[in-house]
């Protein structure tokens, strides 16, 4: 066993220095503490080898092995040295070198602990079969390619299903088995490797299910066939892609730096208020006033509200100050109209012809905003074309499709294969239109002489077959260029003549469609000079020496026309004929105006010269965005105008290493200037949530800064969807019954009695659409993982098929921009100690509490959030002052799902909280049941509830329990009870009987 350890450990040190290498991130193994790599990736599997570790055995609840790692002996060990490796990142910096190498150590923690969390669920990653496995035909050492099993047509890899297609940048486990923990990997004597995808698939230039990997030791192809033989298959188990590691990587290469654009880099190093003001009140409000006064007519076209419109302003006149590098922030929070605003400035930037990256950290994010610019280009753009908007990066994660495809440079690039073929394209289109209007009798003749034994054909049905197939292919042509090419690769007139030609072709083949006009035809086409008075082509119009309104006429004007045209545009188009992706690649990337891409991606246009410089960057979501990985656009070339929008209050972005979090490691650029007393332009309207959602967010996290637009004051923004004051905009629903626990893995909690209470209440809203027959948009928020799926298995795909309302369960990352007319919040969190984790982070409950537009129900146990000692502490103290707090059995069937869910999962409570479900304290106190039975005759219970636990006596309690709760029912039909504290007092008012009684109270 120990020197399957020992191999187990050489490998994984092995494959860090190949992954490093291959990925050209050469040097990381080579840091002057170079043998902490190899303690890396011990920890990696919980097993380390030093004296000062003991690795030993514990079996849990369901008998599966877990490795343990326990320190003992010296106080300092290894590990810890290496932690210590691993400092804070600090809020500013002393020199390039400094700034750079201060993400070092914190970036390659965090590689180790993700490489560590899917070594930790390796039961649950993806993985394919691999068909087979050869040398590569260089015979480099340890690189092979493979040929992996079929999965279906464009899905994401990897999916949710578990296919898995590999890509570029892939870590994999590749095993002679399907391992499902660690262990799995050396027992029995199993061979495997961990292997990195160098290239292939389709983005390459083999075939779909081929790639070359570069695996961490030599493999004995001959060993592998005779395996295969004896069907004994290899996998590939999913691990993580390290492509955006190798970006950021590369953009912290301090040797490369003199390489790069350091201009707002080193703006950022240190900020200085003092300086920044400076620079705001240096600009000149008579040049701010110039584009104002330019692009007003725009910006009111676009509806804009104030605080929205400066913002723009100030990003647009910073950008003309030709001389200075400008850094603006743009704070956006929760409904604000964010996109809007960035989408508005992006239109702007487009029609003032300066070149722009939009970036964003996630594919949603840089898809909705590209989809947003997309809808005001086709609304306020005259011409319809899409040339200078280009958007790249993973078509298959992205799942690019509709209107966005014309814009994606995948499909772009594919489309003007087709127009720039050297034997089909745009070259050969226009030649042969024109030899069609000239020699058209010509190949009518040729026609004839070859298909002498045939029916004779007249030259006009001649000409109409011929014009329609040789008129088809250039009109597709044109309008694909017309769509696709940016401003910057055709002139004004070359598009004007595009057009005409187009419109050309139109009447062409309306006057081939009349009648009788053959012999007129045969006159057109016969002759080889050009009349007089023949329209000529004088700034794109048509004119006419003689006005002759016969077809002939036309048809001889028309035809003079295009060829005229056709000639012009074959000369004076100065476009690629070729069949190479990626020299049209290239092609379109260097002349774009606008280009969409995440920060990761960016990197791409490194390798880009552009036709002309970049200018101004533009990040989305910049305080979701590790500062590190922003250094990618950052040091794009030509760059000289950053532009940040985001919002520090929400989630940061996600970092799996504690080390590395605590380090800051997460921490954006845009939070870091912001906490420096960086300018921030704030977005001060919200447009989205009822005032009664937003008054807690607004005065929690935004001082009150925020203001309620007259969209969401208007009744129209009040709602209900079903009835009782429990289900107003905003409730806290007090769940006391509810029960947390870990999921299989330990690793994520979840409270299957909150589960059936979102449930019920999906039911009543599912019942509620059937009525109002109007569509709905459910958002139900789990904190926990283990909660979202305990949901969605319980929904099953009922709710899929129901057309009126929508569902999207997710975690609270998931619904991070996303918003819906209906949230419900489980918080899952119930224990006597408050304890509620990662929950108590008020970032995270800030997305959480602002995803609703018309209604927020909160489902939790009071007690625990109060003991919490967090925000959800101050939510429900909130939701109690304005009378919005309720306990879930005052709705009668969620009573009955709760006693369901309690029954079903087998959870004990006792006597006093079982009878509390159909009595809530809100409305019966501390009330006994002997002071109810006093109320009417005393009736008999098959029973008494005794507390409970687990197993049998819970059950047999829940059946007590239902006989009880009938009778008490009963009662409380019969009889309005009231406590009053001061004179202790039962006050019941007869439902049959104007009379009231007075009853002293019982207390149990």
């Amino acid at each position: 066993m120990e020197r399957l350890l020992k191999r187990f450990r050489y490998e994984l040190h092995s494959h860090w220095k190949e992954v490093f290498d291959a990925c050209g991130l050469r040097g990381a193994h080579e840091t002057p503490h170079k043998n902490i790599l190899c303690h890396d990736w011990d920890l990696l599997c919980n097993k380390y080898e030093d004296p000062t570790y003991q690795v030993f055995c514990d079996r849990n609840a369901q008998n599966q092995s877990r490795l343990m790692m326990v320190h003992y002996g010296r106080s300092k060990s290894f590990v810890q040295h290496y932690y210590e490796l691993v400092v804070k990142i600090p809020s500013a910096f002393t020199s390039l070198k400094n700034y750079l190498g201060s993400y070092t150590f914190p970036l390659m923690e965090e590689i180790r602990a993700d490489m560590h969390s899917s070594l930790e669920a390796l039961s649950q990653v993806p993985f394919v079969k691999i068909l087979s496995l050869d040398n590569t035909k260089r015979h480099e050492q340890c690189m092979y390619e493979i040929v992996v099993g079929d999965v279906p047509a464009n899905v994401p890899s990897p999916d949710v299903n578990g296919n898995y297609i590999p890509n570029k940048g892939d870590i994999f486990l590749l095993s002679d088995g399907r391992p499902v923990h660690v262990s799995d990997l050396t027992r029995n004597g199993r061979s495997y490797r961990i292997a990195l995808i160098i290239t292939g698939g389709k983005y390459g230039d083999l075939p779909p299910n081929m790639f070359v990997i570069r695996a961490s030791s030599s493999i004995e192809v001959s060993e592998y066939r005779k395996k295969n033989k004896k069907r004994s298959p290899l996998f590939a188990v999913y691990l993580l892609n390290i492509t955006t590691y190798c970006h950021i990587w590369k953009a912290l290469d301090f040797k490369l730096s003199p390489l790069r654009n350091l201009n707002l880099v080193k703006k950022i190093l240190h900020f200085d208020p003092l300086v920044a003001g400076f620079d705001d009140i240096s600009m000149s409000e008579e040049f701010r006033y110039i584009h104002d006064r330019r692009i007003q007519n725009n910006l009111s076209a676009l509806k804009l509200n104030e605080s929205q419109t400066n913002a723009i302003l100030t990003c647009i006149s910073a950008r003309e100050c030709q001389n200075k590098n400008s850094i603006n922030l743009i704070w956006g929070p929760p409904g604000t109209g964010k996109t809007k605003t960035i989408s508005a400035l992006l239109w702007i930037l487009k029609e003032m012809k300066c070149r722009t990256v939009a970036c964003a950290p996630t594919n949603v994010a840089i898809k909705e905003l590209a989809l947003r610019l997309l809808r005001l280009v086709k609304e306020y753009a005259a011409d319809g074309s899409l040339g200078d908007i280009i958007m790249f990066g993973n078509q298959d994660r992205m799942r690019v499709d509709g209107i966005l495809q014309d814009m994606f440079l995948d499909f772009r690039v594919k489309r003007l294969l087709e127009c720039f073929a050297p034997n089909t394209g745009w070259k050969h289109c226009l030649n042969t239109m024109t030899r069609f209007f000239e020699d058209g009798f010509t190949w009518y003749r040729s026609y004839l002489e070859s298909n002498k034994d045939t029916v004779e054909m007249t030259f006009q049905d001649f000409a109409r077959r011929k014009f329609a197939s040789v008129s088809k292919e250039l009109t597709r042509c044109l309008k694909t260029l017309h769509l696709h090419l940016p401003s910057a690769s055709i002139s004004e007139a070359n598009t004007t003549n595009m057009k005409m030609v187009l419109e050309l072709l139109e009447i062409f083949r309306e006057l081939l469609c009349k009648k009788n006009i053959g012999n007129s035809l045969v006159e057109i086409f016969a002759s080889t000079d050009e009349e007089k008075g023949i329209a000529f082509v004088s700034h794109g119009m048509v004119s006419s020496g003689k006005n002759d309104s016969t077809t002939k006429s036309r048809l001889r004007k028309t035809r003079a026309d295009c060829c005229r045209i056709l000639k012009t545009l074959e000369k004076s188009l100065n476009l690629p004929i070729t069949s190479s992706k990626p020299a049209i690649t290239y092609f379109c990337l260097r002349s774009a105006c606008i280009v969409f891409c995440t920060t990761s991606s960016s990197s791409k246009l490194y390798k880009v010269r552009m036709k002309k410089s970049l200018e101004v960057l533009v990040i989305d979501e910049a305080a979701q965005l590790k500062e590190c990985e922003s250094l990618i656009p950052l040091q794009l070339s030509g760059i000289r105008h950053a532009i940040l929008i985001g919002d520090e209050c929400q989630l940061p972005a996600t970092v799996k290493s504690k080390v590395s979090e605590n380090a800051l490691f997460g921490r954006s650029l845009f939070e870091r200037l912001s906490s420096l007393g960086h300018k921030k332009h704030l977005l001060n309207m919200q447009y989205r949530m009822h005032p009664s959602i937003s008054i807690f967010p607004n005065a929690n996290f935004y001082d009150n800064k925020i203001l309620d637009a007259p969209n969401v004051i208007h009744n129209n923004h009040s709602r209900i969807y079903l009835s009782g004051p429990m289900y107003g905009p905003y409730s806290f629903i007090n769940i006391e019954f509810g029960k947390e626990k870990c999921d299989d893995l330990g690793h994520s909690r979840k409270n299957m009695v909150e589960v059936a209470v979102t449930l019920q209440i999906l039911g009543k809203l599912r019942q509620a659409c059937g009525r109002m027959q109007k569509r709905l948009s459910v958002g139900i928020i789990c904190p926990y993982t283990a909660q979202v799926n305990a949901i969605q298995e319980m929904l099953g795909k009922d709710y899929q098929k129901n057309t009126n309302l929508a569902v999207k369960v997710s975690s609270v990352d998931g619904f991070q921009g996303s918003e819906e007319d209906v949230i419900i919040l489980s918080t899952v969190r119930s224990n006597a100690s408050g304890s509620v984790g990662f929950l108590s982070n008020s970032r995270r409950a800030n997305v959480a509490l602002t995803r609703a537009r018309y209604c927020l129900w909160i489902l939790g146990n009071g007690p625990t959030l109060l003991n919490s000692g967090s925000i959800w502490e101050k939510v429900v103290c909130d939701a109690r002052d304005r009378g919005c707090f309720f306990n879930a059995n005052e709705d009668e069937a969620i009573a009955n799902a709760i006693t369901d869910a309690l029954h079903l999962n087998k959870i004990g409570i006792g006597k006093k909280k079982f009878e509390g479900i159909f009595f809530p304290k809100t409305h019966f106190d501390s009330i006994s049941p002997k002071c109810l039975e006093n109320l009417e005759p005393r009736k008999h219970t098959s029973g008494r509830l005794l507390p409970c636990n687990s197993g049998k006596d819970c059950e047999d309690s829940t059946a007590n329990l239902r006989t009880e709760t009938k009778t008490r029912k009963n009662m409380a039909k019969k009889w309005q009870v009231k406590y009053t504290d001061s004179k202790k007092e039962l006050i019941c008012h007869s439902s049959s009987s104007a009379d009231s009684k007075t009853y002293s109270t019982c207390y149990s």
